[in-house]
């Protein structure tokens, strides 16, 4: 299975995951204030995606 999250910074700093599966599972969600660490580590924890395989690119 692929899966996907692209990631990016907008204007004022917010960090911005976008989930992606071959399922048709998509998750889009914002952190203000983490690091990019911080942030990968809690949106995994989140949505129930540790330790899956997940494509990270970097968008603009």
């Amino acid at each position: 299975m692929t899966r996907t999250i692209y990631y990016y910074y907008n204007s004022r700093g917010t960090l911005i995951f976008n989930y992606r599966d071959e399922c048709g599972r998509y998750i889009d969600n914002s952190y203000l204030y983490y690091t990019f660490r911080e942030a990968l580590r809690k949106f995994r924890n989140d949505f129930g995606l540790q330790r899956k395989h997940i494509r990270i690119y970097k968008l603009y």
